[in-house]
């Protein structure tokens, strides 16, 4: 692990000041420290500090490299589920893999004469992650649709998918692909907004409840900034990646002109089903991934004397 600019610089200093040479030359007194013989803008102080930073910025590339290496170990060793994952991501439509006499020799393709434009394009499968659960491997997986989400793969390329898997997979080892729609999301939220900042426009027939909200969006600038929040926190998961009811409200809390946001529910249901349940703390996609289906904000202005 690298070590800090001012470390290095520390024992570049304590390096230069034990010398006898140079305790001499400068005529220091005797246990006298580098920081109570030179100024922080001296020239001694700054050119160390300047190849301090050179050397921790090698070091940081060591890091880095170190990283790569190790991830690219990880992902190259054979048969451990982030392999699956890779030749998942892998796979490309309308090729075959390295085949001699028609038998597949290799776990990987030809792809000369290809330009990385054309490689791109053929790998179809673009999210990927596995699971096991005993002999059997699960794997979900998306492509990108045009909005840049995750979105099913065509049947074709499942189809495709799959034939590669069978081919590269160990001997008795089940695989099952999920290949499905986005888990759909309904959220309801209550909020009291700041007036000054945030305009509330109805949404329903705009007569408050029992407690005197009013089902809203709120606009700054004309754009629904509850919704973009909502949106952001779901869109912004790594694929597989957890949904957790204490990231919404952090970003609701931060959206200025919002003085108190409450999650009154949060539901989803599994790959299209219309089977919602509550989502209690924290919930991971069967799917992979989420798509907002319905958010409620009832609202009303929030009152200093409250």
């Amino acid at each position: 692990m690298a070590r800090s600019i001012a470390e290095i610089k520390a024992q570049i200093c304590e390096t230069f000041i034990s010398q006898d040479a140079i305790r001499t030359g400068y005529g220091l007194k005797e246990n006298q420290s580098f920081d109570k013989a030179f100024s922080p803008v001296s020239l001694e102080s700054l050119m160390f500090y300047v190849v301090a930073s050179c050397i921790w910025l090698l070091e940081k590339l060591f890091d880095r490299h170190r990283e790569e290496v190790d991830a690219r170990i990880d992902a190259l060793r054979p048969h451990t589920l982030r392999w699956y994952v890779t030749k998942t991501l892998a796979y490309m439509r309308g090729k075959d893999l390295i085949m001699t006499d028609g038998v597949v020799v290799a776990d990987y393709y030809d792809t000369s004469g290809m330009t990385e434009a054309d490689i791109e394009k053929a790998r179809v499968v673009k999210y990927a992650v596995a699971t096991e659960d005993n002999t059997q491997v699960f794997i979900k997986v998306a492509a990108r649709g045009n909005n840049g989400q995750p979105t099913p793969l065509q049947p074709d390329d499942l189809a495709g998918l799959k034939g590669h898997l069978s081919q590269i997979k160990d001997a008795g080892v089940a695989i099952k692909v999920l290949n499905e729609p986005a888990d759909n999301m309904r959220v309801e939220l209550v909020v009291l907004y700041d007036q000054a900042i945030l305009t509330a426009q109805p949404t329903g027939n705009g007569r408050p409840d029992a407690d005197g909200y009013t089902a809203i969006r709120l606009l700054r600038d004309g754009k629904d900034v509850i919704t973009e929040a909502v949106s952001g926190v779901i869109s912004k998961l790594p694929f597989n990646g957890e949904y957790r009811n204490s990231d919404l409200m952090a970003a609701l809390q931060s959206i200025e002109g919002v003085r108190v946001a409450d999650i009154v529910k949060v539901e989803a249901a599994a790959g299209g089903s219309e089977a919602y349940s509550r989502v209690v703390g924290y919930r991971r996609p069967y799917s992979g991934y989420y798509a907002l289906q319905n958010l409620t904000v009832r609202g009303r202005a929030y009152q200093v004397a409250e």
